[in-house]
């Protein structure tokens, strides 16, 4: 998941960096002006934005900026790249910027999970903050010792003390003795001859810790954590009835329907859900923690095994003679086979757990976190900072904006017409986001379906993530998707369309959909599809009240 920061920056939200909010101030008129300054200045203004919460006088100026008509008439990130992409293909001479905006209108079909992180990442809506919290990786370097020490304090194995020993000697460096957060783009401690000589050493602690990962009984191997916590999830899948869903309508919020309940036998209402039961996904997820057990040599290794066989054979009678999804959980339910199998994970759980700290999976954790940083380049306090301004959109157009000013290209004015509606656009979406105490977002890829596509998120304090995905689609009209995220991978997702159409063709994939999203460690716990709501346009006084759940605000 990626780290937004809902922290508020003055550079972001002042009118002579922000063409967004410097539009609403040029067309607000002296009533609307009054509304949200009491004392009629600019400062009081960037007072009330930079609050942590969000104040009445911010959900007003939001209401102007949603409502202003220069921004409403902005249009779709992805055809103003387009447009921009076109301008620059008429010079035979390549810009450097073309090579970014072409991999902004990667096809949907063709992106996948991380892709997707690093354009969000990238779009140029999170610039300031990714720049105030960029990392000193001698920093991270530093801390990762840190904790490889703290992880091995209790440690026997014959080569702890070895392992620690080199890891309080790199402690130790000039380096990072002197590494600090502060200031690293003003301070920047890059020293080629001291960094290789760190990294040669680190180079020998890694090999060292490799070395002996390897010696490690297969029970420890961090797949079989990983095949466990798979498995546990293939059964953590759970349906409500009828009469269930009709208790949670009932109520006010589904935090209701949780305390209700918590006076109940809870296991009472777990139950494998026909929709996202595959016996074939258990038996394979079984079949890895077998492999990784039966190389085993600790002394419960057989106890497990024993198990595991007698958990396969109900598994091949359950398939040869059920002939639905429902019948075959009926049979394991009978034979208390998923009770069976969560008491055996918690079993081989209890043996990793009591392994040498060096086995642990913090080690391993630490272990891909050191081989990241083992390079001098990599452990350069500015080598971040050049990273996000190289790949960030907002900060590609700020460089390029001057290069092209001073170009003899022959498209020179539609080019920096293009680009600075591109920016005007990152500007709309960077006010949006303060303004909301949230995240609003444009699609950073392309989709021929689509004509306007919005995302906004947000986070309560109870550790609840909200979304909106607010699209309008050139076949099927309005969609709008409000998903909401809790318990670490519990999801409800409210699907609205009016289009009979798309509606037919939601349901026909909810399958598939639920399905996918098991695969990805994910819970659907509620997928459901309405109609709309018919909604009347606000006057820029008027307060947004219509939220999800815990008062989310919805985007119009």
């Amino acid at each position: 998941m990626i780290n937004i920061s809902t922290s508020k920056h003055l550079d972001i939200i002042l009118p002579n960096t922000n063409k967004a909010l410097a539009k609403i101030f040029n067309t607000a008129s002296p009533q609307e002006l009054e509304v949200i300054t009491k004392a009629k200045d600019l400062k009081s203004v960037i007072n009330n934005i930079l609050k942590q919460s969000t104040s009445s006088t911010d959900k007003d100026l939001l209401q102007l900026v949603k409502n202003n008509p220069t921004l409403k008439s902005l249009g779709e990130v992805s055809i103003t790249i387009k447009e921009l992409l076109t301008s620059i293909k008429s010079d035979e001479k390549p810009l450097p910027m073309e090579k970014v905006l072409k991999n902004f209108l990667t096809n949907i079909k063709d992106i996948k999970n991380h892709e997707f992180k690093q354009k969000l990442e990238n779009s140029g809506v999170f610039l300031e903050s990714r720049l105030k919290n960029a990392k000193n990786p001698q920093v991270e370097l530093k801390n990762t010792i840190i904790s490889l020490v703290k992880t091995l304090e209790n440690s026997n194995h014959a080569h702890n003390r070895s392992i620690l020993s080199e890891s309080k000697t790199l402690l130790n460096t000039q380096v990072l003795k002197s590494a600090t957060q502060l200031d690293i783009l003003k301070n920047d401690n890059n020293n080629t001859k001291q960094l290789q000589q760190l990294t040669s050493s680190l180079d020998a602690l890694i090999s060292k810790i490799k070395t002996t990962l390897k010696g490690s009984d297969t029970i420890h191997n961090p797949s079989l954590l990983k095949a466990i916590e798979k498995l546990e999830h293939q059964f953590e899948v759970k349906s409500k009835t009828n009469e269930q869903f009709k208790t949670i309508s009932a109520e006010k919020s589904f935090e209701n329907f949780k305390n209700q309940i918590q006076s109940k036998n809870f296991l009472e209402l777990k139950t494998i859900s026909p929709e996202n039961f595959k016996l074939s996904n258990i038996q394979e997820s079984l079949k890895e923690v077998f492999i990784h057990v039966n190389k085993s040599f600790t002394m419960e290794s057989k106890g497990i095994l024993n198990s595991l066989e007698k958990i396969f054979q109900v598994l091949k009678n359950v398939e040869q003679t059920s002939t639905t999804p429902q019948s075959a959980i009926n049979k394991l339910l009978e034979q208390n086979t998923p009770q069976e199998i969560l008491k055996l994970t918690e079993k081989i759980k209890d043996v990793i757990l009591k392994a040498d700290p060096i086995f642990s999976k913090d080690t391993s954790t630490i272990l891909n976190k050191l081989e990241s940083l083992n390079k001098p380049q990599a452990l350069s306090p500015q080598n971040n900072v050049k990273e996000i301004i190289s790949t960030d959109l907002k900060a590609i157009l700020l460089q390029a904006t001057e290069e092209i000013a001073k170009s003899t290209h022959p498209n020179q004015n539609e080019i920096l017409k293009q680009m600075d509606k591109l920016s005007l656009q990152i500007d709309y979406y960077q006010l949006l986001s303060h303004l909301s105490n949230g995240t609003s977002m444009y699609l950073p890829f392309s989709w021929d379906m689509m004509q306007e596509g919005n995302i906004t998120m947000k986070k309560d304090d109870d550790e609840k993530f909200y979304c909106d995905i607010d699209l309008k689609l050139k076949e099927y009209g309005d969609l709008n998707l409000k998903l909401t995220l809790y318990d670490k991978n519990q999801l409800n997702i409210h699907i609205y369309s009016s289009s009979d159409t798309f509606k037919a063709l939601l349901k026909e994939n909810i399958p598939h959909l639920r399905s996918s999203l098991i695969d990805a460690q994910i819970t659907p716990r509620e997928i459901r599809i309405f109609e709309p709501k018919v909604q009347t346009p606000l006057s820029p006084y008027q307060v947004q009240e219509d939220s999800i759940y815990m008062g989310f605000e919805v985007k119009g």
